[in-house]
Protein backbone atom coordinates (compact mmCIF):
# COMPACT_ATOMS: atom_id res chain seq x y z
CA UNK A 1 0.00 0.00 0.00
CA UNK A 2 1.28 3.86 -0.54
CA UNK A 3 -0.70 5.24 1.56
CA UNK A 4 -3.90 6.72 2.00
CA UNK A 5 -4.57 10.20 0.74
CA UNK A 6 -7.97 12.52 1.46
CA UNK A 7 -9.86 15.03 3.88
CA UNK A 8 -13.48 13.81 3.93
CA UNK A 9 -16.21 15.92 5.38
CA UNK A 10 -19.13 13.68 6.86
CA UNK A 11 -21.79 13.60 8.93
CA UNK A 12 -22.64 11.12 11.48
CA UNK A 13 -26.12 10.03 12.31
CA UNK A 14 -28.25 9.79 15.06
CA UNK A 15 -27.02 6.37 15.86
CA UNK A 16 -23.93 7.16 15.98
CA UNK A 17 -23.10 5.73 12.29
CA UNK A 18 -21.46 7.17 9.55
CA UNK A 19 -21.37 5.99 5.46
CA UNK A 20 -17.39 5.99 4.37
CA UNK A 21 -17.19 7.84 1.37
CA UNK A 22 -16.46 5.81 -1.52
CA UNK A 23 -13.29 7.22 -2.70
CA UNK A 24 -12.05 6.15 0.65
CA UNK A 25 -13.67 2.52 -0.28
CA UNK A 26 -11.52 2.56 -3.14
CA UNK A 27 -8.11 3.21 -1.45
CA UNK A 28 -8.50 0.06 0.45
CA UNK A 29 -7.12 -3.21 -0.47
CA UNK A 30 -9.76 -6.00 -0.76
CA UNK A 31 -8.93 -7.62 2.82
CA UNK A 32 -9.21 -4.34 4.41
CA UNK A 33 -12.55 -3.21 3.09
CA UNK A 34 -14.72 -4.59 5.30
CA UNK A 35 -13.06 -5.03 9.24
CA UNK A 36 -11.52 -2.06 10.95
CA UNK A 37 -10.44 -1.17 14.51
CA UNK A 38 -11.04 2.33 16.04
CA UNK A 39 -9.34 3.98 18.75
CA UNK A 40 -8.59 6.82 20.96
CA UNK A 41 -6.26 9.10 18.22
CA UNK A 42 -2.60 10.35 20.04
CA UNK A 43 -4.69 13.69 19.80
CA UNK A 44 -8.25 14.57 20.27
CA UNK A 45 -9.25 12.06 17.39
CA UNK A 46 -10.21 8.58 16.98
CA UNK A 47 -8.28 6.50 14.73
CA UNK A 48 -9.57 4.41 12.04
CA UNK A 49 -7.06 1.41 11.51
CA UNK A 50 -7.96 -0.96 8.57
CA UNK A 51 -6.94 -4.31 9.95
CA UNK A 52 -3.91 -4.80 8.04
CA UNK A 53 -2.40 -1.72 9.46
CA UNK A 54 -3.51 -3.31 13.12
CA UNK A 55 -2.18 -5.69 12.72
CA UNK A 56 1.28 -4.54 12.39
CA UNK A 57 0.73 -2.32 15.28
CA UNK A 58 0.34 -5.12 17.48
CA UNK A 59 3.54 -6.96 16.23
CA UNK A 60 5.17 -3.56 17.23
CA UNK A 61 3.58 -3.40 20.60
CA UNK A 62 4.41 -7.15 21.13
CA UNK A 63 7.82 -6.32 20.94
CA UNK A 64 7.36 -3.79 23.75
CA UNK A 65 8.91 -5.10 27.03
CA UNK A 66 6.07 -6.35 29.75
CA UNK A 67 8.58 -6.22 32.26
CA UNK A 68 8.89 -2.23 31.97
CA UNK A 69 6.77 -0.02 33.45
CA UNK A 70 6.72 2.79 30.69
CA UNK A 71 5.91 0.12 27.68
CA UNK A 72 3.27 -1.49 29.84
CA UNK A 73 1.29 1.70 30.68
CA UNK A 74 1.95 2.75 27.06
CA UNK A 75 0.29 -0.54 25.80
CA UNK A 76 -3.06 -0.46 28.21
CA UNK A 77 -3.67 3.64 27.15
CA UNK A 78 -2.78 2.87 23.34
CA UNK A 79 -5.89 0.27 23.53
CA UNK A 80 -8.24 1.46 25.72
CA UNK A 81 -11.28 1.32 23.98
CA UNK A 82 -9.87 0.36 21.13
CA UNK A 83 -12.81 -2.29 19.33
CA UNK A 84 -13.40 -3.83 16.15
CA UNK A 85 -15.79 -2.88 13.84
CA UNK A 86 -17.01 -4.21 10.37
CA UNK A 87 -19.61 -2.23 7.93
CA UNK A 88 -22.69 -2.75 7.68
CA UNK A 89 -24.92 -3.60 4.42
CA UNK A 90 -24.96 0.30 3.75
CA UNK A 91 -21.30 1.06 3.74
CA UNK A 92 -21.62 2.37 7.40
CA UNK A 93 -19.57 2.07 10.76
CA UNK A 94 -21.21 2.15 14.16
CA UNK A 95 -19.11 4.27 16.53
CA UNK A 96 -18.53 2.99 19.99
CA UNK A 97 -20.82 5.78 22.06
CA UNK A 98 -18.15 5.79 24.67
CA UNK A 99 -15.42 6.95 21.83
CA UNK A 100 -17.33 9.47 20.15
CA UNK A 101 -17.49 11.04 23.64
CA UNK A 102 -13.90 11.41 24.37
CA UNK A 103 -13.53 12.45 21.06
CA UNK A 104 -15.76 15.54 21.44
CA UNK A 105 -17.05 14.95 18.29
CA UNK A 106 -20.95 15.70 17.37
CA UNK A 107 -22.20 15.28 13.97
CA UNK A 108 -20.25 17.12 11.53
CA UNK A 109 -16.97 14.97 11.02
CA UNK A 110 -13.44 15.59 9.31
CA UNK A 111 -11.94 11.72 8.55
CA UNK A 112 -7.98 13.11 7.52
CA UNK A 113 -5.63 10.55 5.55
CA UNK A 114 -2.73 10.05 8.01
CA UNK A 115 -0.34 7.60 6.28
CA UNK A 116 -1.81 4.04 6.48
CA UNK A 117 -4.71 5.10 8.99
CA UNK A 118 -7.79 7.67 9.11
CA UNK A 119 -7.73 10.37 11.81
CA UNK A 120 -11.58 11.08 12.70
CA UNK A 121 -12.19 14.37 13.85
CA UNK A 122 -15.23 16.18 15.34
CA UNK A 123 -14.93 19.06 12.10
CA UNK A 124 -14.79 22.43 15.10
CA UNK A 125 -11.57 20.57 16.40
CA UNK A 126 -10.37 20.05 13.84
CA UNK A 127 -10.54 23.52 12.34
CA UNK A 128 -9.47 25.03 15.73
CA UNK A 129 -5.98 22.32 15.65
CA UNK A 130 -5.36 23.71 12.26
CA UNK A 131 -5.78 26.94 12.28
CA UNK A 132 -3.42 26.92 15.08
CA UNK A 133 -1.00 24.63 13.73
CA UNK A 134 -0.89 26.10 10.46
CA UNK A 135 1.97 29.36 11.64
CA UNK A 136 4.17 26.55 12.91
CA UNK A 137 3.88 24.71 9.47
CA UNK A 138 6.61 26.06 7.70
CA UNK A 139 9.05 25.39 10.69
CA UNK A 140 7.55 22.08 11.86
CA UNK A 141 8.21 20.66 7.99
CA UNK A 142 11.82 22.06 7.59
CA UNK A 143 12.62 20.16 10.84
CA UNK A 144 10.85 16.60 10.19
CA UNK A 145 11.55 16.58 6.57
CA UNK A 146 14.03 19.14 5.53
CA UNK A 147 18.11 18.14 5.30
CA UNK A 148 20.35 16.54 7.88
CA UNK A 149 22.48 19.39 7.24
CA UNK A 150 19.74 21.97 8.72
CA UNK A 151 18.96 23.94 5.21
Amino acid sequence: MIGFIGEYHCKMDTKGRLSLPADMRKQLSPEDAESFVISRGVDDCLSLYPMSEWSRVMDKLRSLNRFKAKDRKFARMFQKGAIKVSLDSSGRILFPKTLVEWAGIQKDIVMVANVDLWEIWDKKRYESLLSEDWDEFEDLAAEVMGDDDGE
